[in-house]
């Protein structure tokens, strides 16, 4: 073995870098495997572990290679002097492409939506299909896709639709200024009791929310599964309008009453 050690020592200065970064790969690979294996006992997004993978490979990679071209007798102040520059270049060519590097990882640690949830950005909502270290996909009910930067999403305030395991319901009813309100609540509640999604263990509340110009507009509001939102909502406008179909409830239409007056 000292004999070994001993002639690899004497041999040419560019075998001894060879030798150098072999074992550094093979060290590399060792710790790679290790580093995986934890990562996935974590809560980290899959994307997110595979970025600091290759992160650490990369440097590593570096690092090794510096190390065997030292080994080898090449001075590697320029080449290190090269690295930063050309880091410095690169940095400043993608800066955007960085900021959304870096709003992909906030957005992958701090979980403010997953993939499967149905999300709200500005003017632009859909389920989100992919989270990737750069951009985010989403779907629109419409199937079109739309994919926004990480950079806009880590700042922007995004409205998560499907986080909460219950959603509250909005409805708006309109009856007439003829129609006696209290008949009117009553017919709503009936047919929220028809309702079999509603969740019964939270308030059903249907007062007066406000007086139109033609109608008096009653506040609905109750609270369902989250995946049963959009059911809820269109079942109960059916629901509602049978209802008062049923107990002559009038629901109004826009009307203007025109008065003619005659000049003496």
């Amino acid at each position: 073995m000292q004999k070994i050690y001993d002639w690899i020592l004497s041999g040419p200065p560019i075998l001894l870098a060879a030798i150098v970064f072999i074992i550094g790969v093979v060290i590399l690979l060792i710790i790679s495997k290790i580093i995986r294996k934890a990562l996935t006992k974590t809560k980290l997004d899959v994307s997110l572990q595979s970025f600091f993978i290759k992160t650490i490979n990369i440097v590593c990679v570096v690092l090794i290679l510096i190390c065997a071209l030292s080994t080898a007798g090449i001075s590697t102040t320029g080449l290190i002097a090269g690295f930063s520059a050309a880091g410095a270049a690169v940095a400043l060519a993608l800066k955007d492409s960085l900021g959304n590097l870096a709003g992909g990882i906030v957005l992958l640690i701090t979980h403010p939506f997953v993939t499967g949830d149905y999300i709200e950005i500005d003017d632009k909502a859909g389920v989100v299909e992919q989270i990737d270290i750069l951009q985010t996909t989403l779907i629109t009910t419409d199937n079109k896709t739309i994919v926004i930067p990480n950079g806009l999403l880590s700042t922007a305030e995004v409205i998560n639709y499907t986080k909460k395991e219950t959603r509250r319901v909005d409805l708006t009813v309109p009856i007439s200024y003829d129609s006696d309100v209290e008949k009117a609540k009553a017919s709503v509640l009936k047919a929220i009791s028809k309702e079999s999604r509603v969740d019964t263990s939270q308030e059903q509340f249907v007062r007066v929310g406000e007086y139109s110009s033609s109608s008096v507009n009653l506040t609905v509001r109750v609270w369902c599964k989250t995946e049963d939102y959009w059911d809820v909502y269109f079942s109960l406008t059916e629901k509602i309008r049978e209802s008062f179909v049923e107990d002559s409830v009038t629901i109004p239409y826009q009307r203007i009453d025109v008065h003619m007056v005659e000049n003496k």
